[in-house]
């Protein structure tokens, strides 16, 4: 296709990677700017982040006025980083994760390189990695996987060197990239960057020698000192609770019995496919048997095995599962893939392509739509429309084939136009901004504020609050918060509310969130007795 002669506007698009390259990367750039700090995950992830800004203290995060252990501090430094540069914006966090995310791509070019991959085939899997649903979706999502896929990538591609001529070479960079790992997301970094070295005799012909492992030693001891340097100070700081919770919960915690999004063994089963789409569903063989083999060395192949298969199987035995703990391992997929294709035992078929995205718009009108207020629904049905028509444009060119890379644009634009037709529907019921900044006005008078159930700083990087909200587990303690502060104010999004009319209410997730006056709620519990 690059080497075809095109003309025009469209001619010169086409015939261009470069061009490709920019669409993709402007197609995934608008949910930046556009989508709000979605609850709970990154309003909470953002909380954090703004009360390490606010005390200026890096060494242990804090939520709500304790020291918060779900997750390790590295994306928390590199957000205040960039608010050093931007100011303190949602946009901004983002941003930073827009940029980690494209850093995925020249790590993932590089690993195929060091494995015998052609340049042919390392593009096609570029685009696979871009192009699928996982990509699209998590790019720009303020959480912490596709930073671990970075460091997991990173390691990856230390791994040949570890065994070459220069090992110190690839021994400090896979050092460097595990450490990172662990302080990204844990432990789990270990598993997920070290495995492939692990196995690597198996895959990797220069590894069959003691002198490896030595090496790998020294690596995985490097990394975790380098952790511990962080991790050992931290837990001084936090306390006893806070030192059991980053060295012993948060990992023997989530194993066995999840405190947090227990599933079944299987679940991921049905998961990876949707994840990997459009391709798990648009890819298929080509029909000639005259093709010759593809040309991958046999050590890739076995990489892409040990990269995926390990990490998917204790993921699936672990009882703690979100779809997003795949994302580190789909790179690899994407590597074997673009090898088929480019030795052209894989074809991408337009009309299945096609089909997924009418797929995608038609739930997207039809779901959101359905959801949304009668008002908000029509920017579901425009932009389910949109993502129909670019389907319906795919599979009007099913007679020949489409480059990888139109696909995965068109997916692209497919999921950018789902983001948007979020926010333009049933936005309103996640974001919290309006709420947050009557709460940061009543906290700026000084009037005494509850929150009735689990906050998780819902409020406080919106609100931009300067103190934690007060919370109590349920109603029961209400009655009488109300009688001591009468002058306070009681926020809930519980389904058992207090009686009084609120002074502020909207929807929020499948409930309602309302404010009311603590004089109130003091009045109609003394009327009832």
């Amino acid at each position: 296709m690059t080497s075809a002669r095109f003309t025009g506007t469209v001619g010169r698009f086409r015939g261009s990677p470069r061009l490709h390259g920019i669409a993709a990367f402007i197609l995934l750039l608008p949910p930046v700017f556009f989508l709000f700090p979605v609850p709970i995950d990154e309003t909470r992830y953002l909380a954090v982040a703004w009360n390490m800004h606010l005390s200026g203290q890096w060494l242990v995060p804090w939520l709500d006025g304790a020291p918060y252990s779900d997750k390790a501090p590295l994306l928390f430094w590199l957000i205040n980083l960039v608010w050093a540069v931007t100011g303190v914006h949602a946009w901004a966090a983002r941003l930073l994760e827009w940029l980690i995310a494209l850093a995925t791509l020249p790590l993932l070019a590089s690993l195929g390189r060091r494995l015998g991959t052609g340049r042919g085939a390392t593009e096609a899997a570029q685009w696979l990695w871009l192009g699928c649903a996982a990509m699209a979706v998590y790019a720009g999502t303020v959480m912490f996987d596709m930073l671990l896929a970075v460091c997991t990538l990173a390691a990856w591609r230390a791994t040949p060197a570890l065994a070459g001529p220069h090992a110190w070479r690839g021994g400090l960079a896979m050092t460097l990239a595990l450490a990172f790992g662990i302080l990204a997301k844990g432990p789990v970094a270990l598993l997920l960057g070290g495995m492939p070295a692990l196995l690597a005799p198996w895959w990797l012909p220069h590894a069959r020698h003691a002198g490896f492992y030595l090496r790998l030693l020294g690596v995985l001891l490097g990394a975790i000192l380098l952790a511990l340097a962080w991790a050992i100070p931290a837990a001084q700081a936090g306390g006893p609770a806070y030192a059991d919770a980053i060295f012993l919960r948060q990992t023997a915690g989530r194993l066995v019995h999840s405190f947090a999004h227990a599933r079944p063994w299987w679940w991921y089963l049905p998961i990876l496919p949707l994840m990997l789409l459009p391709w798990t569903l648009c890819l298929g063989r080509n029909t000639p048997a005259t093709l010759p083999p593809p040309r991958a060395p046999a050590e890739l192949n076995r990489f892409v095995a040990v990269a995926f298969v390990p990490g998917f199987v204790i993921f699936s035995l672990i009882s703690g599962k979100q779809p997003h703990y795949l994302l580190p391992m789909l790179p690899a997929l994407a590597l074997i893939g673009g090898v088929h294709l480019a030795a052209g035992r894989w074809r991408v078929s337009a009309w299945r392509a096609g089909a997924v995205l009418i797929i995608i718009g038609l739930a997207t009108a039809l779901g959101l739509g359905r959801l949304a207020a009668p008002a908000s629904g029509m920017g579901a049905y425009v932009c389910g429309a949109l993502v129909v028509f670019t389907g319906l444009l795919c599979m009007s060119r099913h007679a020949r084939p489409l480059p990888v890379a139109t696909i995965a644009l068109g997916m692209l634009a497919a999921l950018t136009l789902c983001k948007l037709a979020f926010v333009l529907s049933i936005g309103p019921r996640y974001d919290v901004g309006a709420a947050a900044q009557r709460i940061a006005a009543a906290q700026r008078a000084g009037v005494p504020l509850l929150y009735v159930g689990a906050e998780y700083g819902l409020f406080t990087f919106a609100g931009r609050l300067t103190a934690p909200i007060p919370s109590m587990p349920n109603r029961s303690g209400v009655a009488a918060w109300a009688r001591a502060h009468p002058t306070g104010w009681v926020i809930s999004s519980d389904d058992d509310q207090p009686a009084p009319p609120p002074i502020y209410r909207q929807r929020y997730l499948d409930r309602s969130l309302g404010i009311w006056r603590a004089a109130d709620i003091a009045a109609a519990k003394g009327a009832r007795h």
